[in-house]
Order: C-alpha cells, then sequence, then structure tokens
C-alpha cells in the first residue's frame, strides 16, 4: 500500500500538476503525449464510488455498472455470450421460465436496465473461459470478476482502491492491491494468464499508452485481452468537459461532490454513471486506430474491435489474441 508519506506528497502534486483538458486543451490522447504527465493518487479516485455501493446508496447501486448480484450477473454473461438465464438456470433448474416470468413480474428487469446494455460481437462461447486462468485488471466492485467466475474461469482480480477489494473480496479469495505500473515489477503476473480484462482503467491514467504495455504484458502466449476504453465521442463533448471542470474545480468535499453528481444526472439511479466520468483527474479519450495499433504492437493477432458497430458508442471494446 502507498505509505502516508507518499499519500500526502502526491496529494499536493495533484492540485498543481497541469490536467490536459483544463489547461492544455487536450482529450483526445495522442501517442506523441507519451512521459509528458505525471501519476495522480489513482487509489482515492473510484474508491469513494464503491463504498457507495457497499453502503446501498441509491444511484450506487442496482446498477449495470457495479451490480453483483446474481440477476445483473446474468445480464453480463447475456451480453458477453448471447445466452440468456445462465444464473438463473443454475439456480432453478426445471424452474427457471417460472422464475424469469415472476422476476419480471415484479419489475426487476427494468430496473436491470439502469446504465444501459453492452453491443458486442462476436459473442464469446459459453465454455470460452472455463478452466482459463484470468487475470481482472482494475476489477472495481467485481462484477466482471464475479461474471468470469460464474463462467468457471480461475480469477485474480487487483484494483489500487479499498473499497473495491473489499467488495470483490466477498467472492473471491484472490484479490489483491496492485497500481497498473507497478505490474512491470511483478514477474510472476508475465505472460501469467490466459485471459486478461482491463475495464475503463487505462484512459484514466496519466500515460494509456505505458499502463497498456503493462496490461499487455500479463497475457501468456495464445491468450486474449479485453480491454474498454473511452472513445472520442461523448467524452470530448463540451457538457462533459465543462462539467468536469466545475466539479475538480469548485467541489472540495466528498459531501459536495456527491451532491454535485445528483444535481446534475437526469435520473438519480444513475448518478455512478456520472460520478465515474466526473472523478478521475485524467479523462482521456482514445481513437480506434490508436488502441488497435497499441495491440499490434505488443504483438497480438486477430484484433477486432467487439462495438464497432455499436449505435452511440462511448467506448472501444478491444479483444486481441497473443501471437
Amino acid at each position: 500500500m502507498i505509505d502516508q508519506a507518499n499519500r500526502v506528497n502526491k496529494n499536493i502534486l495533484s492540485t498543481v500538476l497541469p490536467n490536459p483538458d483544463f489547461d492544455d486543451g487536450l482529450t483526445i490522447w495522442d501517442d506523441a503525449y507519451s512521459g509528458q504527465y505525471q501519476p495522480v493518487v489513482y487509489a482515492e479516485q473510484f474508491d469513494g464510488q464503491w463504498r457507495l455501493f457497499l453502503e446501498r446508496k441509491r444511484g450506487y447501486c442496482n446498477h449495470t455498472g457495479v451490480e453483483t448480484s446474481d440477476q445483473y450477473i446474468d445480464d453480463r454473461i447475456y451480453e458477453l455470450t448471447g445466452i440468456q438465464d445462465v444464473m438463473l438456470r443454475r439456480r432453478f433448474g426445471a424452474f427457471a421460465g417460472m422464475a424469469s416470468k415472476l422476476s419480471k413480474m415484479a419489475g426487476k428487469q427494468s430496473k436491470r436496465a439502469v446504465g444501459g446494455k453492452l453491443y458486442l460481437e462476436p459473442k464469446f462461447p459459453l465454455d470460452y473461459f472455463q478452466g482459463k486462468k484470468c487475470l481482472d485488471i482494475g476489477c472495481g466492485a467485481g462484477r466482471w470478476t464475479r461474471t468470469l467466475l460464474m463462467l468457471d474461469a480461475q480469477v485474480k482480480s487487483v484494483d489500487v482502491g479499498e473499497n473495491a477489494l473489499r467488495s470483490t473480496r466477498r467472492f473471491n479469495a484472490d484479490t489483491e492491491y496492485l497500481d497498473i505500473f507497478d505490474i512491470q515489477s511483478r514477474a510472476d503476473l508475465h505472460a501469467a494468464f490466459d485471459f486478461v480484462l482491463c475495464w475503463g482503467v487505462i484512459m484514466c491514467t496519466h500515460d494509456p499508452k505505458i499502463a497498456f504495455q503493462q496490461v499487455a504484458s500479463t497475457v501468456k502466449p495464445g491468450g486474449s485481452l479485453y480491454v474498454m476504453v473511452y472513445a472520442p465521442t461523448y467524452h470530448v463533448s463540451e457538457f462533459v468537459r465543462a462539467t468536469r471542470l466545475k466539479f475538480h474545480r469548485e467541489c472540495k468535499t466528498a459531501e459536495e461532490k456527491q451532491n454535485f453528481v445528483m444535481n446534475i444526472a437526469e435520473d438519480p439511479d444513475n448518478a455512478i454513471n456520472y460520478m465515474d466520468m466526473l472523478n478521475t483527474f485524467y479523462n482521456w479519450t482514445i481513437p480506434q486506430e490508436v488502441v488497435t495499433n497499441w495491440f499490434k504492437e505488443a504483438g497480438f493477432k486477430s484484433v477486432v474491435v467487439l462495438n464497432e458497430h455499436e449505435p452511440h458508442n462511448c467506448a472501444w471494446h478491444v479483444l486481441g489474441t497473443k501471437a
């Protein structure tokens, strides 16, 4: 863990470091920027929303972006595989159809839509993850960790947030603190995994190119890497940029930030989506050709943009297999 002295020093740095968006007018990443910006205390950026999730605060639970309960995990399995009600069938067997109808009657299906759905093609075969050694980098509250576990994978989960780790340890004992930029010093992680997932982390760092290289180093030859990064669409809009500026320059306390998010959220149940896009110091967007080139430079083949045909996409979901 980061000791207290380093934490204080980095907090001081983060108040004076230039922000590429606010100070330099840069929102779209170019590899020419690599090495120009400095790290901040990443451990503190997302951890507040994971705490609010564990406390079951409105807007931070019952949401596709964070929830780990069975029904939501069924939705994640469906997004990956196209197969519905896998968890439901495991739990209820021959009575799964009846249970599904009853859950819809109770209105749970509509609640599960909060936060949006993924449009991924091609789908993974249902048995794709079975027995695979997987790594979830930036596991957050653990929704993808639990999804992979329910698809019979072996999963190691890492994050820098204490509440993220606390949440994920509820169902995965192999969970530990790890900064993405410390992977280079972890020889035990190098070329060690059949499948690596890094969801919504790389673009929130000071150097997405180096962050990607660190992540890619954990994949075995023949293994696969799946990353999600913001696309230069919604996150470069004037609304997002102006709102982020106000959030970072005017909101000083956690309470002020939570109130600010609730005031701008069109749907209070979707508050975590707004907090997620506002609270990071870095909020790069990555052009499709840049992220796919990262894969190729790192020795990946069969690089596929899984949501290339998604309407109104705000992110790229990219999968590659290491040669």
